[in-house]
């Protein structure tokens, strides 16, 4: 009997530490970094510390975060890809479409792509989703009209 529960106990064991072991990484702190990557300017660094993330399971954030944030870094970096950052806007919005940040930062990339009726419907959608007093609606609407 002994030898029975040792050997249900080794064999919960190794299920526990086995479902673990496929992420060698903590998706939530390896996000927080990321974040603070974006914040420091340290774009091409979160860039690839958010790609990590992609076959991550979220934790503490969403993949609409996620590819928001891509398209962020991608945008802002030294030689920024407008088209790929787009993509990032454009998958955040799919997986949430009311995504704030998206909405507000695919608004910016239209702008800066000159594309301001697609800029001014990136606006209209934040006063649906945020209101006209959201700051990321007012951030917007001060780009556009500036």
């Amino acid at each position: 009997m002994k030898l029975i529960i040792l050997i249900f106990f080794l064999f919960s064991q190794s299920l526990v530490y086995g479902a673990g072991s496929s992420s060698s990484i903590d998706a939530n702190q390896e996000y927080l970094k990321a974040e603070n990557l974006i914040k420091s300017e340290k774009y091409e660094n979160a860039i690839k510390a958010l790609n990590n993330l992609l076959s991550e399971t979220p934790d503490g954030y969403t993949k609409a975060d996620l590819y928001n944030y891509l398209g962020y870094a991608t945008r802002k970096q030294k030689n920024p890809d407008f088209e790929l950052a787009e993509e990032h806007y454009l998958k955040a919005l799919e997986l949430d479409s009311d995504h704030i940040g998206a909405l507000e930062y695919l608004g910016e990339l239209y702008y800066e792509t000159n594309r301001k009726d697609k800029a001014v419907e990136m606006l209209m959608r934040l006063k649906e989703v945020a209101g006209d007093e959201s700051e990321e609606y007012l951030e917007l609407y001060e780009i556009l009209n500036s």
